[in-house]
């Protein structure tokens, strides 16, 4: 699964004296998470090719002319971006010319064979959770019998769970 997100944009500097913004992508694919910064000419680009060879991907795309360039205004722009994005990530198959603007090599599209006839995106992407079913502190200090040795552990379970504990200033 590929996630992207443009979190911000910055303004660039070239030798001619010509400034542009550009926007810094962040791409999340296969447990790795990658930076590539694109101008607005490259995602328009993208959006023609996109829109040529998948002509039913209808999406919003931000228009190419702006007023000006305010915080409001580029901020506007980076959102529409970001949502452009999301909807051709999700274009089945996942077109080469998306793959290769955000640099993502080798890519394997999920298996929709995974799991019961349900998407591997509703399972659970964390490791399984280890708890206890009594809580040991509560458990030892009903009994008044100290259990737990490790100094460490009871101070950190003391300053979690005692009520009347006052941290020292």
């Amino acid at each position: 699964m590929i996630r992207t997100y443009i979190p911000r944009y910055r303004l660039v500097d070239s030798e001619a004296g010509r400034s542009h913004y550009v926007y810094v992508l962040e791409i999340c694919h296969a447990g790795r998470v990658h930076k590539v910064e694109k101008r607005y000419s490259a995602f328009h680009s993208l959006y023609k090719q996109i829109r040529k060879h998948y002509p039913n991907s209808e999406s919003e795309f931000p228009p190419k002319r702006i007023r000006n360039t305010t915080g409001k205004v580029l901020e506007a722009r980076r959102a529409g971006l970001e949502t452009w994005l999301s909807s051709a990530i999700l274009i089945e198959p996942t077109p080469p010319q998306l793959l290769a603007f955000l640099q993502i090599h080798n890519y394997q599209p999920p298996s929709s064979s995974e799991g019961s006839g349900s998407s591997s995106d509703d399972s659970p992407a964390h490791q399984p959770l280890l708890l206890f079913t009594r809580d040991p502190f509560i458990l030892n200090h009903n009994l008044q019998t100290p259990t737990l040795t490790n100094q460490v552990s009871k101070g950190v379970l003391t300053a979690l769970y005692d009520q009347s504990f006052i941290m020292p200033v």
